[in-house]
Protein backbone atom coordinates (compact mmCIF):
# COMPACT_ATOMS: atom_id res chain seq x y z
CA UNK A 1 0.00 0.00 0.00
CA UNK A 2 1.23 3.34 -0.98
CA UNK A 3 1.53 6.22 1.35
CA UNK A 4 -0.91 8.27 0.01
CA UNK A 5 -3.46 5.38 -0.20
CA UNK A 6 -2.67 4.81 3.51
CA UNK A 7 -3.05 9.14 4.34
CA UNK A 8 -6.09 8.16 2.42
CA UNK A 9 -7.60 5.53 4.97
CA UNK A 10 -6.14 7.14 7.72
CA UNK A 11 -6.86 10.87 7.51
CA UNK A 12 -10.60 11.53 7.41
CA UNK A 13 -9.97 14.92 7.77
CA UNK A 14 -8.07 15.14 5.00
CA UNK A 15 -10.16 13.47 2.59
CA UNK A 16 -12.86 15.97 3.95
CA UNK A 17 -10.36 18.51 2.57
CA UNK A 18 -9.83 17.28 -0.55
CA UNK A 19 -13.73 16.72 -1.56
CA UNK A 20 -14.08 20.14 -0.27
CA UNK A 21 -11.84 21.81 -2.72
CA UNK A 22 -13.53 20.09 -5.63
CA UNK A 23 -16.73 21.05 -4.05
CA UNK A 24 -15.95 24.82 -3.70
CA UNK A 25 -14.16 24.87 -7.18
CA UNK A 26 -17.17 24.08 -8.83
CA UNK A 27 -19.51 26.90 -6.89
CA UNK A 28 -16.74 29.41 -7.84
CA UNK A 29 -16.96 28.40 -11.73
CA UNK A 30 -20.94 28.38 -11.08
CA UNK A 31 -21.11 31.28 -9.53
CA UNK A 32 -17.61 33.79 -9.64
CA UNK A 33 -17.40 36.47 -7.44
CA UNK A 34 -17.02 39.63 -9.25
CA UNK A 35 -13.69 40.22 -7.12
CA UNK A 36 -12.35 37.07 -8.75
CA UNK A 37 -12.82 37.51 -12.18
CA UNK A 38 -11.02 41.15 -11.77
CA UNK A 39 -8.21 39.34 -10.18
CA UNK A 40 -7.38 36.58 -12.64
CA UNK A 41 -9.37 38.18 -16.20
CA UNK A 42 -8.46 34.96 -17.75
CA UNK A 43 -11.16 32.52 -15.89
CA UNK A 44 -13.81 35.22 -17.72
CA UNK A 45 -14.04 33.04 -20.81
CA UNK A 46 -14.84 30.02 -19.29
CA UNK A 47 -17.03 31.10 -16.48
CA UNK A 48 -18.79 32.91 -19.86
CA UNK A 49 -18.45 29.16 -21.51
CA UNK A 50 -20.33 27.43 -18.75
CA UNK A 51 -23.00 30.44 -18.54
CA UNK A 52 -23.98 29.47 -21.74
CA UNK A 53 -24.19 25.67 -21.39
CA UNK A 54 -26.65 26.10 -18.68
CA UNK A 55 -28.56 28.91 -20.67
CA UNK A 56 -27.79 31.78 -18.52
CA UNK A 57 -27.17 34.92 -19.78
CA UNK A 58 -23.54 36.48 -18.46
CA UNK A 59 -23.56 40.04 -16.50
CA UNK A 60 -20.96 42.16 -17.36
CA UNK A 61 -18.10 41.79 -14.71
CA UNK A 62 -18.82 44.93 -12.17
CA UNK A 63 -15.97 48.03 -11.98
CA UNK A 64 -13.74 47.65 -9.51
CA UNK A 65 -14.97 50.34 -6.75
CA UNK A 66 -11.50 52.20 -6.61
CA UNK A 67 -11.29 52.08 -10.43
CA UNK A 68 -11.40 55.89 -12.35
CA UNK A 69 -13.02 56.33 -15.10
CA UNK A 70 -10.46 57.07 -18.46
CA UNK A 71 -10.60 60.54 -19.44
CA UNK A 72 -10.55 59.59 -22.92
CA UNK A 73 -14.00 57.23 -22.66
CA UNK A 74 -16.70 59.09 -23.49
CA UNK A 75 -19.48 58.77 -21.17
CA UNK A 76 -22.00 56.46 -21.40
CA UNK A 77 -20.64 54.58 -24.07
CA UNK A 78 -23.13 53.08 -26.39
CA UNK A 79 -22.72 48.52 -26.07
CA UNK A 80 -21.22 47.62 -29.54
CA UNK A 81 -24.67 45.86 -30.51
CA UNK A 82 -27.78 47.55 -31.10
CA UNK A 83 -31.18 47.22 -28.93
CA UNK A 84 -33.23 44.42 -30.32
CA UNK A 85 -36.09 46.62 -31.07
CA UNK A 86 -34.25 49.03 -33.43
CA UNK A 87 -33.12 52.64 -32.10
CA UNK A 88 -35.43 55.26 -31.66
CA UNK A 89 -38.66 52.38 -31.67
CA UNK A 90 -42.01 53.57 -29.92
CA UNK A 91 -41.12 51.68 -26.71
CA UNK A 92 -44.38 49.22 -25.19
CA UNK A 93 -45.14 51.55 -21.95
CA UNK A 94 -46.54 54.80 -20.82
CA UNK A 95 -48.68 56.73 -18.46
CA UNK A 96 -51.66 54.42 -19.59
CA UNK A 97 -49.67 51.17 -18.63
CA UNK A 98 -49.03 47.97 -20.22
CA UNK A 99 -51.34 45.21 -21.43
CA UNK A 100 -49.94 41.81 -21.84
CA UNK A 101 -51.16 38.65 -23.05
CA UNK A 102 -49.28 35.65 -23.62
CA UNK A 103 -50.97 33.39 -26.30
CA UNK A 104 -51.01 29.73 -27.04
CA UNK A 105 -47.13 29.51 -28.79
CA UNK A 106 -48.47 26.44 -30.70
CA UNK A 107 -50.20 28.35 -33.22
CA UNK A 108 -49.34 28.54 -36.43
CA UNK A 109 -48.90 31.63 -38.98
CA UNK A 110 -47.48 32.25 -42.47
CA UNK A 111 -48.09 34.85 -44.90
CA UNK A 112 -50.09 37.50 -43.15
CA UNK A 113 -51.94 38.50 -40.62
CA UNK A 114 -54.08 41.49 -39.43
CA UNK A 115 -52.17 43.97 -36.88
CA UNK A 116 -53.23 47.02 -35.60
CA UNK A 117 -56.65 47.56 -38.36
CA UNK A 118 -53.71 46.73 -40.85
CA UNK A 119 -52.18 44.02 -42.74
CA UNK A 120 -48.84 42.59 -41.23
CA UNK A 121 -46.55 40.42 -43.64
CA UNK A 122 -44.48 37.70 -42.55
CA UNK A 123 -41.15 36.50 -44.03
CA UNK A 124 -41.32 33.00 -45.31
CA UNK A 125 -41.68 29.66 -42.77
CA UNK A 126 -43.78 29.35 -40.21
CA UNK A 127 -44.33 31.81 -37.26
CA UNK A 128 -45.27 31.27 -33.58
CA UNK A 129 -47.06 34.02 -31.43
CA UNK A 130 -44.99 34.97 -28.36
CA UNK A 131 -46.65 37.75 -26.51
CA UNK A 132 -48.86 41.14 -27.81
CA UNK A 133 -49.14 44.12 -25.81
CA UNK A 134 -51.68 47.24 -25.61
CA UNK A 135 -50.44 50.10 -24.16
CA UNK A 136 -50.76 54.17 -23.98
CA UNK A 137 -52.90 56.74 -22.08
CA UNK A 138 -55.74 55.07 -24.10
CA UNK A 139 -54.31 52.01 -25.04
CA UNK A 140 -53.54 53.06 -28.77
CA UNK A 141 -50.33 51.20 -29.40
CA UNK A 142 -49.80 47.82 -30.28
CA UNK A 143 -47.36 45.47 -29.94
CA UNK A 144 -46.93 41.77 -30.82
CA UNK A 145 -44.02 39.68 -30.78
CA UNK A 146 -43.40 36.39 -33.04
CA UNK A 147 -40.61 33.76 -33.30
CA UNK A 148 -39.65 31.49 -36.30
CA UNK A 149 -37.77 28.18 -35.84
CA UNK A 150 -36.29 26.01 -37.22
CA UNK A 151 -34.73 22.17 -35.81
CA UNK A 152 -35.11 23.72 -32.41
CA UNK A 153 -33.12 26.78 -32.89
CA UNK A 154 -34.60 30.44 -33.14
CA UNK A 155 -34.42 31.61 -37.16
CA UNK A 156 -36.38 35.15 -36.84
CA UNK A 157 -38.08 37.21 -34.31
CA UNK A 158 -40.66 39.60 -35.54
CA UNK A 159 -41.25 42.79 -33.43
CA UNK A 160 -44.34 44.72 -34.61
CA UNK A 161 -45.59 47.88 -33.42
CA UNK A 162 -48.49 49.85 -34.83
CA UNK A 163 -51.29 52.80 -33.52
CA UNK A 164 -54.43 52.36 -33.43
CA UNK A 165 -55.36 56.22 -32.67
CA UNK A 166 -53.22 58.67 -34.40
CA UNK A 167 -50.06 59.66 -31.90
CA UNK A 168 -47.91 63.13 -31.15
CA UNK A 169 -45.42 63.84 -33.79
CA UNK A 170 -42.78 63.69 -31.28
CA UNK A 171 -42.85 59.70 -31.58
CA UNK A 172 -41.91 60.07 -35.30
CA UNK A 173 -38.95 62.13 -34.21
CA UNK A 174 -37.95 59.51 -31.85
CA UNK A 175 -38.45 56.86 -34.93
CA UNK A 176 -36.74 58.89 -37.06
CA UNK A 177 -32.94 58.68 -34.83
CA UNK A 178 -33.18 55.08 -35.36
CA UNK A 179 -32.30 55.71 -39.50
CA UNK A 180 -29.02 58.01 -38.33
CA UNK A 181 -27.20 55.70 -36.25
CA UNK A 182 -23.44 55.52 -37.05
CA UNK A 183 -23.33 51.54 -35.89
CA UNK A 184 -26.30 50.54 -38.46
CA UNK A 185 -25.04 48.19 -41.82
CA UNK A 186 -27.45 50.23 -44.13
CA UNK A 187 -29.71 52.89 -43.89
CA UNK A 188 -32.34 53.90 -46.36
CA UNK A 189 -34.72 57.38 -45.63
CA UNK A 190 -37.52 57.45 -48.09
CA UNK A 191 -38.53 60.99 -48.90
CA UNK A 192 -41.06 60.45 -51.91
CA UNK A 193 -43.94 61.86 -49.68
CA UNK A 194 -44.19 65.16 -47.53
CA UNK A 195 -46.63 63.94 -45.50
CA UNK A 196 -44.77 60.04 -44.88
CA UNK A 197 -41.87 59.57 -42.45
CA UNK A 198 -40.01 56.01 -44.11
CA UNK A 199 -37.08 54.40 -43.14
CA UNK A 200 -35.01 51.32 -42.77
CA UNK A 201 -32.10 50.11 -41.47
CA UNK A 202 -29.90 47.54 -40.55
CA UNK A 203 -27.71 46.11 -37.77
CA UNK A 204 -26.93 43.83 -35.34
CA UNK A 205 -27.81 43.12 -31.82
CA UNK A 206 -25.72 40.12 -29.60
CA UNK A 207 -27.92 38.71 -27.35
CA UNK A 208 -26.20 37.73 -24.58
CA UNK A 209 -24.16 40.18 -22.57
CA UNK A 210 -26.11 43.36 -22.38
CA UNK A 211 -29.71 44.27 -22.49
CA UNK A 212 -32.03 43.37 -25.43
CA UNK A 213 -34.08 46.25 -25.09
CA UNK A 214 -35.47 49.05 -22.61
CA UNK A 215 -39.31 47.98 -23.79
CA UNK A 216 -41.28 45.80 -21.93
CA UNK A 217 -42.82 43.71 -24.09
CA UNK A 218 -39.19 42.86 -25.75
CA UNK A 219 -37.93 42.26 -22.34
CA UNK A 220 -41.14 39.83 -21.60
CA UNK A 221 -40.97 38.31 -24.78
CA UNK A 222 -37.37 37.03 -24.60
CA UNK A 223 -37.93 35.81 -21.26
CA UNK A 224 -40.87 33.36 -22.49
CA UNK A 225 -38.38 31.97 -24.68
CA UNK A 226 -35.89 31.45 -22.60
CA UNK A 227 -38.34 29.30 -20.26
CA UNK A 228 -39.94 27.57 -22.83
CA UNK A 229 -36.49 26.46 -23.88
CA UNK A 230 -35.64 28.15 -27.36
CA UNK A 231 -31.96 28.28 -28.17
CA UNK A 232 -31.10 31.61 -29.80
CA UNK A 233 -27.71 32.27 -31.59
CA UNK A 234 -25.86 34.86 -29.68
CA UNK A 235 -25.20 37.00 -32.54
CA UNK A 236 -29.12 38.38 -34.61
CA UNK A 237 -29.26 40.54 -36.98
CA UNK A 238 -31.91 43.47 -36.68
CA UNK A 239 -33.57 44.87 -40.11
CA UNK A 240 -36.19 47.64 -39.09
CA UNK A 241 -38.64 49.84 -40.42
CA UNK A 242 -40.56 52.75 -39.42
CA UNK A 243 -43.46 54.38 -41.21
CA UNK A 244 -45.48 57.29 -40.10
CA UNK A 245 -47.95 59.35 -41.91
CA UNK A 246 -49.51 62.28 -41.21
CA UNK A 247 -53.08 62.33 -39.40
CA UNK A 248 -56.04 64.53 -40.34
CA UNK A 249 -55.84 65.68 -37.00
CA UNK A 250 -52.49 66.58 -37.38
CA UNK A 251 -50.61 63.73 -35.31
CA UNK A 252 -49.02 60.29 -37.12
CA UNK A 253 -50.38 57.00 -37.40
CA UNK A 254 -47.16 55.03 -37.28
CA UNK A 255 -45.78 51.36 -37.94
CA UNK A 256 -42.64 50.43 -36.64
CA UNK A 257 -41.53 46.44 -37.38
CA UNK A 258 -38.38 45.00 -36.13
CA UNK A 259 -36.88 41.75 -37.68
CA UNK A 260 -34.47 40.04 -36.27
CA UNK A 261 -32.57 37.21 -38.24
CA UNK A 262 -30.69 34.50 -37.00
CA UNK A 263 -27.34 34.30 -39.15
CA UNK A 264 -26.35 30.32 -37.90
CA UNK A 265 -26.67 27.80 -39.89
CA UNK A 266 -29.83 25.93 -39.72
CA UNK A 267 -30.57 24.09 -36.78
CA UNK A 268 -27.20 24.66 -34.99
CA UNK A 269 -26.14 27.67 -32.91
CA UNK A 270 -22.72 28.08 -35.19
CA UNK A 271 -22.19 31.42 -36.66
CA UNK A 272 -20.05 32.94 -39.61
CA UNK A 273 -17.99 35.10 -37.19
CA UNK A 274 -17.88 35.31 -33.26
CA UNK A 275 -19.90 37.41 -31.78
CA UNK A 276 -17.51 39.92 -31.45
CA UNK A 277 -16.92 40.55 -34.50
CA UNK A 278 -20.14 41.74 -36.02
CA UNK A 279 -19.37 45.42 -35.92
CA UNK A 280 -19.96 47.29 -39.31
CA UNK A 281 -16.02 47.96 -39.58
CA UNK A 282 -14.80 44.93 -38.87
CA UNK A 283 -16.93 42.90 -41.59
CA UNK A 284 -14.24 42.69 -44.25
CA UNK A 285 -12.47 40.44 -41.92
CA UNK A 286 -15.13 37.90 -42.20
CA UNK A 287 -16.48 37.38 -45.27
CA UNK A 288 -19.07 34.84 -44.19
CA UNK A 289 -20.97 37.67 -41.86
CA UNK A 290 -20.57 40.01 -44.54
CA UNK A 291 -22.38 38.18 -46.84
CA UNK A 292 -24.90 37.19 -44.53
CA UNK A 293 -25.28 41.35 -43.64
CA UNK A 294 -25.13 41.80 -47.66
CA UNK A 295 -28.21 39.81 -48.55
CA UNK A 296 -30.22 41.10 -45.09
CA UNK A 297 -29.89 44.63 -46.63
CA UNK A 298 -30.92 43.47 -50.42
CA UNK A 299 -33.44 41.29 -49.04
CA UNK A 300 -34.62 44.12 -46.66
CA UNK A 301 -35.12 46.71 -50.59
CA UNK A 302 -38.16 44.21 -51.44
CA UNK A 303 -39.52 43.51 -48.06
CA UNK A 304 -40.40 47.02 -47.30
CA UNK A 305 -42.37 47.55 -50.37
CA UNK A 306 -44.14 44.57 -48.87
CA UNK A 307 -44.90 46.06 -45.74
CA UNK A 308 -46.02 49.50 -46.70
CA UNK A 309 -48.74 47.78 -48.59
CA UNK A 310 -49.36 46.27 -45.65
CA UNK A 311 -49.77 49.20 -43.86
CA UNK A 312 -52.04 50.79 -46.34
CA UNK A 313 -54.08 47.50 -46.42
CA UNK A 314 -53.45 46.59 -50.25
CA UNK A 315 -51.60 43.39 -49.15
CA UNK A 316 -53.06 39.41 -49.40
CA UNK A 317 -51.74 36.70 -47.65
CA UNK A 318 -51.70 34.54 -51.19
CA UNK A 319 -49.91 37.22 -53.11
CA UNK A 320 -47.48 35.83 -55.46
CA UNK A 321 -45.53 38.89 -54.96
CA UNK A 322 -45.62 38.11 -51.23
CA UNK A 323 -44.08 34.97 -51.39
CA UNK A 324 -41.11 35.65 -53.71
CA UNK A 325 -40.56 38.61 -51.71
CA UNK A 326 -40.35 36.73 -48.30
CA UNK A 327 -37.79 34.73 -48.64
CA UNK A 328 -35.46 36.07 -45.96
CA UNK A 329 -31.77 34.99 -46.04
CA UNK A 330 -32.16 33.30 -42.66
CA UNK A 331 -34.84 31.07 -43.93
CA UNK A 332 -32.58 29.73 -47.10
CA UNK A 333 -29.77 29.55 -44.69
CA UNK A 334 -27.97 26.28 -45.59
CA UNK A 335 -27.57 23.08 -42.99
CA UNK A 336 -23.71 22.73 -44.39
Amino acid sequence: MSAASRLWHRAPLWRTCVFSILIFTALTLLYPPAYLTRAIPALQPVIDRINRTLGRSTPPPAPAPDAAPSPDAPPDAPPPGQQADGSGAPGAGGPGGTQVAAPPITSDLSGAIPFAGRILPLPAGTWHPVLTTQSGPHGELLSNVLVRAEGGVVTGVIIARGSTQSLPLSTVDAMNNGCHDDRNYLSRVITTDPKVMECWFTGHVQIEGQPLSDSIDIQTAFNRLHVLGFPIPYVMLVATWDYAEIAADHGANIENVTILLSPARKGTMTLPAPPDKWMKQLLPQNPGAERFVHQANDWMEGWTAMLRRGFHGTLSADAPELARAARDPASVMNAD
